[in-house]
C-alpha cells in the first residue's frame, strides 16, 4: 500500500492551531505536531513500511498508528482509492485556475444537507441582530462638498424605449468617440443603476434596498465610484456617488487616461472612454445578514446584475458601454482608499459616444 497527502485540502494556521481545512467534503479539524511531520514524509505517495524501514521499533509502531489515523480521516490516501480518484478528478478539471480557484469554490459549495433557515427563522435572527448589533449603513458619503447632478422632471425619452430592442441592441463597446457626455445623462443613469427606488419602504430598519437590480437579501453592498474625463459640467477627476442624496463627492484624484489604462489591466479602450464607473462591494452590509462563505459568491453575483442595468440604461441612451473584470485592485483601492478587508473592488463599466466606422470598416463581434 502507498499512501500521500491529499491535495483536496488547504492548511491555515488558526490561533496557534495547524488547521487541516478538506474543502472538498467540508470538514475541518486540528492536525498536532507529530501528525504534521508524518505528512510531510508523505509528501509523494510512499509505502509506509518504507518509510519506518529505518525508525527504531517504538517509532515505527507510533508512526504506523498516525498513518491508519490519517488515511481514516482521509488526510492521507492510499493510491488507487475513491478518495485517490477524487483528487485526480479535482486536479485535473481545476488545475489551469489554481489551488485558490477550487478551494473557494467548493469551500463554498453546499452539500446535500446543507441547513437553510425559513423565512420565519431568519426573521427572528434579524429581529435579534437589530436588537444587539445595528446593521452598516445602507449607503456610503465620503463627507466632500458634493457636485449637484440634475434632477430632472419627469421620464427621460430614453426611458420610453421597448426593453426587448434595448436588449437586442446591447453590445460592448471597445471604441469611443472624443466627444463628452452630458452630466444630466449621467446622472440619470446613476440614479437608475445605483439610486433605491423612489417608493414608500424602499429603505427599510434592518437595512434592505430596493433598487431596479436585484441583490442577495436586498443587502446591495455594491457602491459606485466615478472617474470622469470628458463630462460636460464637471470637472475631469474621481467621484463617489452617494446614492442616497444622489450626488457627486470629489475625492480629490485625477487620473490620466494612462492611469486608467493601467487600472483595467492595460485595456487601452477603458482609458478611452469619456467616464468609467468603478465598483467596489461594502462587504459588511452581506456579512450582516449572512455568515457564511457562500455570501461571498452572492456579492459577485451582485456587480453581474448591476452591470446589466447599466449596460442597458446606457443603451437605452444611445451611449456606448463596456464592463471588465481585469482590473489592477490595489490601484484602484489605493485612490478610493479601500480597506480591501471590508470594501473590495469588482469590477469597471466603461461608458462614451461611440466611435464614428471609418468607412469600410467591420462592426466589432457582440460580447
Amino acid at each position: 500500500m502507498r499512501v500521500k497527502v491529499a491535495e483536496y485540502a488547504a492548511l491555515f494556521y488558526d490561533r496557534g492551531r495547524l488547521v487541516w481545512d478538506d474543502y472538498l467534503h467540508h470538514r475541518q479539524f486540528e492536525l498536532t505536531e507529530v501528525a504534521e511531520r508524518v505528512c510531510r514524509a508523505f509528501a509523494r505517495f510512499a509505502d509506509p513500511e518504507d518509510v519506518c524501514a529505518d525508525l527504531e521499533p517504538e517509532d515505527a509502531a507510533a508512526v504506523r498508528k498516525v498513518v491508519a489515523e490519517l488515511v481514516e480521516a482521509k488526510v492521507l490516501v492510499v493510491e488507487g482509492s475513491p478518495e485517490h480518484g477524487e483528487e485526480q478528478a479535482l486536479l485535473a478539471a481545476w488545475g489551469d485556475w489554481g489551488a485558490s480557484a477550487r478551494h473557494f469554490h467548493f469551500a463554498s459549495r453546499t452539500l446535500g444537507d446543507s441547513r437553510y433557515a425559513s423565512w420565519q427563522e431568519q426573521d427572528v435572527e434579524l429581529d435579534e441582530k437589530l436588537a444587539g448589533s445595528p446593521p452598516p449603513p445602507p449607503f456610503k458619503s465620503v463627507g466632500t462638498t458634493p457636485v449637484e447632478l440634475p434632477k430632472g422632471n419627469g421620464l427621460p425619452g430614453w426611458a420610453n424605449r421597448p426593453l426587448l430592442h434595448v436588449l437586442l441592441e446591447r453590445r460592448t463597446t471597445r471604441r469611443f468617440g472624443p466627444e463628452a457626455l452630458d452630466l444630466a445623462e449621467l446622472g440619470h443613469l446613476l440614479r437608475v443603476v445605483g439610486g433605491p427606488l423612489p417608493v414608500k419602504g424602499a429603505i427599510s430598519r434592518s437595512g434592505t434596498v430596493l433598487k431596479t437590480t436585484p441583490s442577495g437579501g436586498g443587502r446591495h453592498p455594491v457602491e459606485l465610484y466615478l472617474h470622469a474625463s470628458r463630462v460636460s459640467g464637471l470637472e475631469p477627476g474621481w467621484y463617489h456617488y452617494d446614492a442616497a442624496r444622489h450626488v457627486l463627492e470629489p475625492l480629490g484624484a485625477t487620473w490620466t487616461p494612462e492611469q486608467v489604462t493601467a487600472s483595467a489591466g492595460d485595456q487601452e479602450w477603458v482609458g478611452e472612454a469619456a467616464a468609467a464607473i468603478y465598483y467596489t462591494a461594502v462587504l459588511g452590509r452581506t456579512r450582516w445578514k449572512y455568515d457564511t462563505a457562500r455570501a461571498y459568491r452572492i456579492v459577485q453575483m451582485d456587480v453581474g446584475h448591476l452591470s446589466q442595468t447599466a449596460y442597458l440604461v446606457a443603451t437605452a441612451m444611445g451611449l456606448g458601454v463596456g464592463f471588465t473584470a481585469a482590473l489592477r485592485d490595489e490601484l484602484v483601492e489605493e485612490v478610493l482608499g479601500c480597506d480591501p478587508n471590508h470594501e473590495i473592488v469588482l469590477g469597471i463599466t466603461a461608458l462614451g459616444r461611440h466611435a464614428r466606422r471609418r468607412a469600410g470598416a467591420s462592426r466589432p463581434a457582440p460580447s
